[in-house]
């Protein structure tokens, strides 16, 4: 397991694939920032803190580490050094936790790069956070649990299609389905149950004066509790819950929560990986 993890660490700080995924979340931050200082100086009143910036980057983070592990992956399988390490002695499953361990270590540098320009740069220029500290601390450290388990789905996927190209794709499909579906279920999450109270004015000229109506998109009984666990269970529905960094989530025991279902997944998506990937042909 040493060698395998060495030379793959070898691989990894070689690799322009992981150099632009730490480049493009360098940038990402960047423009966050920018984009809140623009706020404050334009918008009167705008609060001056980095509440809600330290993880909205994250919504694209999928989409990247996608591109990383099946290239990276992808790689091993086109130039033939996954056969030639099971040539040499090396276990299957010793190949693939060692792929596992350097991909989720990647993955966290790309992800924390991030979180470190946010800090950095974002508190001398815009402010501190309104925040406890213990959410920010908790936040950034159940994200790390939430980025293993993304890394787990994204390594399962990649070991199990030997094909580059094929692999790069079905990624990127499934992280921009993971985006769109994590958006739609927020928005439908977070829906107001009546809508607010408003005025118009009629042809004639008369005002009136409009009650609130309820929402008839509103999730109630057994269909919101099925949202629900979804927005708690899918990694890239956490992230959106992190970018509200809310003390309610340490008062609901959503970290705790966030981490268990992450923990599952990296179980689960580990044991399958391994399973298949015993039984995989690699001629």
């Amino acid at each position: 397991m040493n060698k395998l993890l060495s030379a793959n660490f070898m691989r990894l700080f070689k690799n322009k694939t992981f150099y632009l995924g730490m480049i493009f979340m360098f940038g990402l931050s960047l423009w966050a920032i920018i984009m809140r200082y623009r706020d404050i100086k334009r918008i009167p009143d705008y609060p001056a803190s980095l509440d809600g910036l330290l993880f909205v980057g994250s919504i694209f983070f999928p989409i990247v580490i996608s591109v990383f592990i099946s290239i990276f992956i992808g790689t091993e399988y086109s130039d033939g050094t996954i056969r030639n390490k099971l040539i040499t002695g090396h276990s299957r499953i010793t190949v693939y936790l060692s792929n596992l361990i350097v991909c989720t270590v990647a993955a966290f540098l790309i992800h924390l790069i991030y979180i470190a320009v946010i800090l950095c740069l974002g508190i001398p220029l815009i402010g501190n956070f309104q925040i406890s500290a213990e959410t920010l601390i908790l936040s950034i450290l159940c994200s790390l649990i939430t980025v293993a388990a993304i890394s787990a789905i994204f390594l399962l996927i990649s070991m199990l299609i030997h094909s580059k190209a094929a692999g790069a794709v079905t990624a990127m499909i499934l992280a921009i389905i993971f985006i769109t579906s994590s958006l739609s279920i927020h928005q439908m999450i977070t829906a107001s149950e009546y809508y607010p109270p408003y005025v118009y004015i009629d042809d004639s000229g008369e005002v009136h004066q409009m009650e609130g109506e309820k929402n008839p998109a509103y999730l109630t009984g057994t269909k919101r509790a099925v949202y629900q666990a979804l927005y708690d269970f899918l990694p890239s529905c956490q992230f959106l819950q992190f970018s509200n960094e809310s003390d309610e989530l340490i008062k609901d025991g959503k970290f705790v929560l966030f981490s268990a279902n992450s923990i599952v997944i990296v179980t689960i998506t580990t044991g399958a990986g391994i399973l298949l990937f015993r039984r995989k042909n690699l001629k």
